[in-house]
């Protein structure tokens, strides 16, 4: 199909010759052509500029809408919503809000009034919309109804209109303790402000990292996090982009209209010094919990033992009754320490001996009374012959793992101290135990160790045995031993030291951490990545003392030396048990144990020359290295490469390939 220039140039040329009559037409078409052109390209322009307007609508109102969505989130500008514009109904709803939370948090009136004041501060006082509504720090123990109180206060708020959600989050700042947390903590920030809750929770702030504590501190003081990447929102969460062009990229976090509350159990001087001056000046309000009285206590008690018979009801079909003195005795087991929990895990204790018992004695339902006997709680039975107090009907599987342990510490050679002071630790253990189910006060001895001798004395193999021991008796939830060196804990460039210190930590949570030749950590004052490392130990040693036991080894006098490295350490390790050197004998009856292993037999002729072997090696210059098991081991192997070396050249029917002899192990053979 032609278009205007080829009929154009179809009349110029006719027959294969230049056409120059009809001027005047082609003038005319030619004319006619170039304005068909230029309607064309004016066409294709607009359309191409409605295309752009549209698309440019269209993500404008992509913008608008990811805009009102952060609104309706609280991420952007958010106001109170509800009654808050009656002043009798909003102070009718503070005064019930107060009332109900006062009965479920019981012994703290003060405490309750404080926090009712703080949540109504901004409908009084006023606010500014792109502002948190308030920024408060609880300050008390655990177990003084700090949580309790603040949720059931936003709860009761909703319920009557006040605020938008009952929802209360919680971030436990804890789970942000490595050096590059401040991605995590930001999702996680985001998460919270987007979940619709009125009231979010920051708890743990002593066991964070740094880089964690300057965005908290950032968010109460100004009301928002900057974020240092680009971020946006992809599927409900906050996904870094990078240098990607997308609509509705976050730049900020804004807690606009939230209610922040920062938990803790240090002191008002402690938090100034952790934070600053400036974030205390941004607080609206600082609320604090009291002591208990006895009158509190018991009534407290009373409302646990009366959950205890619902639950026993409702679950084991078991009904129980109790009295005041009943309630008295249980009152009797909190700890301001430790706060009501001591209580409530006292309860759940004899609870799940009572759920133990239905099981095995398959009990269809029971009836009995909560008693008291020497100051301790018992189930004492009415139609059911029973009385028995916590742990009775325990599961076994526990005591299996103990004495399965202690079977394996017990088939060391040698190490007669060393084990005395392992089984020693289970008995501590007990005792406080004991002191805490007679409602005593019990300490949580450190458990931290230093293992000090000569290679090859035990060392690894000893804590391999202490860190299972201590799951077992139910010191640690894991159990698992982490084993490193100078080598994993110190960097090669600044900034690396820390976070590879931290990883090793994190690792081993639960269990026990086992730094072998520890001393080299620190190798003098101008190693500055050593005494980082050092520093970042003690720090997490302080942060996760409830879930984390440290055992460090090396040579006795390197150790004092290294324990001069940081004026912590010491004090973080109490307990140091020197490893002895092997006696020739228990040399020997380490062979034996290790040729046994393999499954070999070692010929009686070998004993004498391996006595006086073993002798000779714990004299003079070897005897640092001299008395282990490693040298053992080695020997062992040697004569074993030897054993098949003499069983080839030996004739088929002379052959022993499970007997070692004296030529095995380099020593002149019998005659």
């Amino acid at each position: 199909m032609k278009n205007d220039i080829d009929s154009i140039l179809d009349s110029m040329f006719r027959d294969g010759k230049l056409n120059f009559g009809g001027a005047k037409r082609r003038n005319e078409q030619t004319q006619q052509a170039l304005e068909s052109v230029q309607e064309t390209g004016d066409s294709l322009s607009r359309s191409l500029q409605s295309s752009i307007e549209q698309l440019t609508q269209e993500a404008k109102a992509d913008m608008q809408a990811l805009d009102q969505r952060l609104q309706a989130d609280g991420l952007k500008k958010d106001v109170p919503a509800g009654n808050s514009g009656n002043p009798e109904q909003t102070d009718a709803a503070f005064q019930t809000a107060e009332e109900e939370t006062a009965r479920k948090v019981l012994g703290q009136k003060e405490f309750v009034s404080a926090v009712a004041l703080a949540f109504r501060r901004p409908f009084v006082a006023g606010f500014h919309k792109e502002m948190p509504m308030g920024r408060i720090a609880v300050l008390g123990k655990p177990g003084t109804g700090r949580h309790s109180a603040v949720e059931a206060m936003t709860a009761s708020l909703a319920r009557q209109g006040v605020l938008k959600s009952p929802k209360t989050t919680a971030l436990d700042l804890s789970r942000y303790g490595d050096s590059s947390s401040e991605k995590l903590f930001a999702q996680d920030v985001y998460t919270a402000l987007k979940s619709g809750s009125s009231t979010i929770l920051f708890e743990q702030y002593e066991k964070c990292g740094t880089a964690v504590l300057s965005m908290l501190s950032e968010l109460f003081r100004t009301g928002s996090i900057p974020l240092a990447g680009r971020y946006a929102e992809q599927k409900g969460m906050l996904v870094e982009i990078g240098s990607a062009l997308v609509p509705g990229a976050v730049s900020s976090l804004s807690a606009s209209g939230k209610y922040l509350f920062l938990l803790t159990d240090r002191s008002l001087d402690k938090l100034a010094n952790d934070f600053g001056a400036p974030f205390l000046a941004a607080l609206d309000d600082i609320c604090e919990t009291g002591e208990f009285s006895q009158d509190s206590l018991r009534e407290i008690a009373g409302r646990m033992l009366k959950l205890f018979c619902e639950r026993t009801e409702k679950q084991l079909r078991f009904t129980f009754t109790y009295d005041t003195p009943t309630a008295e005795a249980l009152a009797a087991f909190y700890r301001p320490d430790r706060g009501i929990a001591a209580m409530e895990e006292y309860t759940d204790a004899l609870y799940r001996s009572l759920s133990e018992y239905k099981l095995k004695q398959k009990v269809q339902r029971a009836s009995g009374k909560i008693i008291v006997e020497n100051g301790q709680l018992m189930l004492s039975g009415e139609e059911e012959a029973f009385a028995f107090r916590i742990g009775v009907f325990a599961p076994k599987a526990a005591e299996g793992a103990v004495e399965a342990v202690k079977k394996e510490l017990s088939e060391i050679v040698g190490l007669q101290t060393v084990k005395e002071y392992v089984l020693s630790l289970e008995d501590n253990f007990k005792m406080q135990q004991l002191r805490k189910e007679k409602g005593l006060k019990a300490d949580s001895p450190s458990m931290h160790m230093i293992f000090t001798g000569n290679p090859g004395t035990g060392k690894t193999t000893v804590a391999r045995i202490v860190s299972r021991y201590l799951k077992a008796i139910g010191v640690l939830a894991g159990g698992q031993l982490v084993e490193v060196t100078r080598a994993d804990l110190v960097g090669k460039y600044v900034g690396h030291t820390a976070p590879l210190t931290q990883k090793a930590i994190q690792s081993a949570l639960g269990g026990v951490l086992f730094i072998d030749e520890a001393y080299s950590l620190s190798r003098g004052k101008d190693d500055s990545f050593g005494l980082e490392a050092i520093d970042t130990l003690v720090k997490g040693m302080e942060d996760h003392r409830e879930d984390l036991v440290v055992i460090l080894a090396g040579y006795s006098r390197e150790m004092e030396d290294f324990l001069k490295a940081n004026s912590g350490l010491r004090s973080r390790f109490p307990n140091m048990i020197e490893f002895p050197d092997y006696t020739a004998r228990e040399l020997l009856e380490i062979t034996k144990s290790i040729v046994k292993g393999k499954g070999y037999r070692l010929d009686p002729s070998c004993e004498e020359p391996l006595l006086s072997y073993y002798e000779q090696k714990q004299q003079g210059e070897e005897a640092r290295t001299g008395g282990n098991g490693r040298m053992v081991r080695n020997k062992v192997e040697e004569a074993v490469i030897a054993c098949s070396r003499r069983n080839v050249r030996e004739p088929e029917e002379k052959r022993d390939l499970e007997l070692l002899l004296p030529q095995d192990f380099g020593f002149p053979a019998l005659p």
